[in-house]
């Protein structure tokens, strides 16, 4: 798992969406590409992010399955100038709901690959392939609700078909919405950061390992239904 997980110590972080997925057989696979459009950064003083300070509005494409990517992402903003004796206790981001991902998921009954299709939207999840090699491929993050397995659509409320999406509960995130064109997550910080004369460094951890989610109903059903899944993360603010 280590060898999966990247530590950067940036003068700005990266920030991932969250989902959460129910289904009879989920199963998840690594992300060999994770390209991620940053729009916009806020670090907040209370949990619901009702007073916050701007460090970043630039929209920017950062692929975080990269080692390169600490460095591009912290061209995104600046973290001189913050008002002194502020502390920060979360921070927000809003990001594209359209991800470029590349990977493969094993699931019970059979691989399940990104196939270079466009069909993902929000009330449809990506029908992958099951042979040959993944391949760059466009993912939406989808309206809450429940899809089916055989064709990916949006059936209905949650627990009415196959696969649930529910952005309720994020498992990093301590809140997200989805909205339009874009999610928005409020993290917690490690440790709450008291803003000094010192531009503050920022470490963050991530990984994305298990960051693709895949449904395949059964090994006769020649389709498979593909999501993005939540990669780690982890922010601290010295």
């Amino acid at each position: 798992m280590e060898t999966n997980m990247k530590k950067i110590f940036l003068f700005l972080f990266i920030i991932f969406f969250t989902t959460k997925v129910y289904s009879a057989n989920p199963a998840t696979g690594d992300a060999t590409e994770y390209i991620v459009e940053l729009q916009k950064v806020e670090l907040c003083e209370d949990s619901a992010c009702s007073t916050s300070t701007t460090v970043g509005d630039t929209s920017a494409s950062f692929n975080i399955a990269s080692s390169a990517a600490g460095t591009e992402v912290g061209k995104f903003a600046k973290t001189t100038g913050l008002p002194l004796g502020t502390t920060f206790t979360h921070l927000r981001a809003t990001v594209s709901r359209t991800f470029t991902i590349t990977g493969s998921v094993t699931t019970d009954n059979g691989d399940c690959m990104t196939d270079g299709g466009t069909d993902a939207s929000a009330t449809q999840l990506l029908v992958g392939k099951l042979t040959g090699s993944a391949v760059s491929t466009s993912m939406f993050l989808p309206n809450t609700g429940s899809y089916g397995a055989t064709d990916g659509t949006r059936d209905g409320d949650v627990g009415s078909s196959n696969i649930d999406m529910d952005y309720s509960s994020p498992q990093y995130a301590i809140s997200m919405t989805v909205s339009g064109s874009t999610a928005v997550m409020i993290y917690k910080l490690a440790n709450p950061y008291t803003v000094k004369f010192k531009s503050p460094l920022i470490k963050v951890k991530f990984k994305t390992k298990d960051a693709i989610g895949a449904f395949r109903l059964d090994a006769a059903t020649d389709v498979c239904s593909m999501y993005p899944e939540e990669p780690l993360v982890s922010i601290d603010i010295q």
